[in-house]
């Protein structure tokens, strides 16, 4: 669920006079001055893979609360498996016992994602499949080196993640994840969460799962028409038109918004008509399966 996280200290003083402080961090690196010998910002610690970085006017922690709990039992620094309601709050009791003051902090980054297994690669419903966000095409589309399909949609507070998880680990199970990345506070400070600990409440990450689950609803996720495929030609000649973005930046322009909108209806009647929404409606069915075995567990 809740993957990369970035939070500030209110009170700068107090929590540099404690990561400063050896009893408290053996290794603690800094900028010195070649010639002057003086110790200049930033100060860098970690508290495994998570980094702690001091500037002269704030304090920040950040890095994957999933992959520092994975850390934290001794595993593979990864996030690939299920990350449950039980070890998120684990991993947030053990920072409580870390650092001073962690209720004072307030979080600035926040990504919250679900991994679903599959049966066939995901990269093949990634490239194939998902076609738009919100009827736009991606801003990135990633293969990593031959490391898996990647599609990234950008947003004015957000990013929606798509990725073929399991080839980014070189795992033999099929696994897809969507994520999202909020980019400032305004996106999940509306949905009640501030502070890391808010985290750790069952109707905030349902909130949040909801969030994830209307951007994924934005999706359109198209199934492959098999070579046997009865649908008529009309209906061929209207999906190839709705599968052009060209089609529907053209319809963007204020003076075609209402057309756009009844044009978006059609495109959707049209797909259930022809049942091309298997694919759509089982990867929605196993993230809200997926979110209830985590948050009940």
């Amino acid at each position: 669920m809740i993957d990369f996280i970035r939070l500030r200290y209110s009170d700068k003083d107090l929590i540099e006079d404690f990561v400063t402080n050896q009893d408290n961090f053996e290794e603690l690196d800094a900028i010195i001055g070649y010639h002057t010998g003086e110790v200049k910002y930033p100060y860098t610690t970690n508290i495994g893979s998570l980094e702690i970085k001091v500037n002269d006017k704030s304090v920040y922690l950040k890095n994957s609360l999933h992959k520092f709990y994975n850390e934290l039992q001794g595993g593979k620094i990864q996030n690939y498996n299920d990350f449950s309601h039980s070890a998120l709050c684990q991993t947030i009791d053990y920072l409580d016992t870390k650092l001073v003051n962690l209720n004072t902090t307030r979080l600035t980054q926040l990504e919250f994602g679900l991994n679903i297994k599959l049966s066939l690669p995901a990269e093949d419903i990634i490239k194939d499949n998902i076609i738009f966000h919100k009827l736009n095409i991606y801003s990135h589309n990633e293969r990593f080196n031959g490391r898996g399909e990647y599609k990234q949609f950008n947003h004015s507070n957000y990013y929606f993640k798509i990725y073929d998880k399991a080839k980014q680990y070189n795992l033999s199970e099929h696994i897809i994840r969507f994520e999202i990345k909020f980019k400032n506070i305004k996106g999940f400070n509306s949905l009640g969460i501030y502070n890391i600990h808010d985290l750790k409440s069952k109707a905030v990450l349902t909130r949040l799962f909801g969030e994830l689950l209307k951007r994924f609803d934005e999706l359109s996720i198209i199934d492959n028409i098999p070579a046997d495929s009865n649908m008529i030609s009309t209906d061929k000649s209207k999906l190839t038109t709705y599968l052009s973005y060209n089609y529907w930046k053209n319809l963007s322009v204020r003076s075609k918004r209402n057309i756009k909108g009844k044009e978006k209806r059609a495109f959707e009647k049209l797909l259930a008509k022809n049942d091309l929404l298997k694919t759509k409606t089982y990867l929605r069915a196993s993230l809200i399966q997926k979110f209830n075995d985590l948050i009940n567990n």
